[in-house]
């Protein structure tokens, strides 16, 4: 990857950066005593939010997701490798592929839960889901759709969907890791995956679920054998967790976690958008590269997460402490 090809799109995400919602900004939506008041300040930043229109329906997806699609748009033509965004969009990707994926599979038209994020169009996707098969996308997305056809095809396991497309993504994660050869990237690409695996076991193990789910539903990008996971939680229990991932620089967090935490699934996300921050916050500084880029879009995904808590939680009456616990980091002052 060619540092210097960045150097001129940095100049413009400093300007982009700008426009991020500051601490103070967040605060007065938080402490706001109403819908229409948190609203009110939200309308006095970038986002384009008629008021009236938002109070009416409670819908406020919409509002955020247009935001974040507008500027990922406009990174989008700035940066020399689109695959750099797909870090933290290719999710947006993948749900919708599960989405059209059930759709086809159950004969019900989901099509409306589909979200208009990622890179990859929802005409593009649909005809990769009705043909298994497209000149405009990445051969791994191609070998998913076909997989998850063959398994529903075999079994009739509408389930099938987010099995193959949850699998999918992460090796599609691990490949954009190769791909870049970009040691923050790979180390942000870990953090994903490993933590979303922690995740799965504590879930699978308040279920009880069987070895043959749990080979289904864990990656095996992680940086801990999938096999070795599923052998030793079934036989000791989600503390054997705490000796699988003691390489990890974060182990004190998850010990922490797993010991304290009455929700830890709620902990862990908090964590992984934590460690992220921590490692793309000195990023904002660098002249040339592809990560002050990678910095901004998870600026913005934080700063999108936190503005979707603080209206449902204004609109819902939660404290201010409640609020608060469950914020993502802010990258800016």
């Amino acid at each position: 990857m060619n540092d210097l090809a960045y150097s001129g799109v940095n100049t413009t995400v400093r300007i982009l950066e700008q426009q991020l919602l500051s601490k103070e900004q967040l605060n007065g939506i938080l402490v706001s005593k109403s819908l229409q008041q948190a609203l009110e300040a939200l309308q006095k930043t970038s986002y384009e939010v008629d008021v009236q229109e938002v109070l009416e329906s409670r819908q406020f997806d919409p509002v955020l997701d247009a935001h974040l699609k507008r500027n990922y748009d406009e990174v989008l033509e700035l940066i020399p490798d689109a695959s750099l965004l797909d870090v933290f969009s290719i999710r947006y990707t993948y749900h919708n592929l599960k989405v059209l994926l059930k759709s086809k599979f159950s004969g019900k038209d989901l099509k409306h839960l589909c979200v208009p994020l990622g890179r990859y169009s929802f005409e593009t996707l649909n005809q990769l889901v009705e043909t298994q098969d497209s000149l405009d996308v990445p051969d791994i997305m191609i070998e998913g759709v076909r997989e998850a056809y063959a398994d529903f095809e075999n079994f009739g396991r509408l389930e099938a969907a987010d099995v193959f497309m949850d699998r999918y993504y992460f090796k599609h994660l691990r490949l954009i890791d190769r791909t870049m050869n970009q040691e923050v990237i790979h180390q942000i690409v870990n953090i994903m995956i490993d933590l979303e695996n922690i995740t799965i076991l504590i879930r699978a193990a308040k279920q009880k679920q069987s070895r043959s789910f749990l080979i289904g539903v864990l990656s095996s990008e992680g940086t801990v054998d999938k096999t070795l996971l599923i052998d030793e939680v079934l036989d000791k229990g989600t503390e054997a967790l705490i000796d699988l991932y003691r390489h990890v620089p974060y182990y004190d967090k998850i010990v922490a976690i797993l010991e304290q935490e009455e929700h830890p699934v709620f902990a862990l996300e908090l964590l992984k958008e934590e460690l992220i921050y921590h490692i793309l916050e000195e990023a904002t500084f660098e002249p040339f590269g592809p990560l002050p880029s990678l910095a901004y879009i998870h600026a913005l995904e934080m700063e999108v997460k936190n503005l979707r808590l603080l209206l449902v939680g204004v609109d819902n009456e939660f404290t201010e402490e409640q609020l608060r616990e469950r914020m993502r980091p802010v990258y800016v002052s």
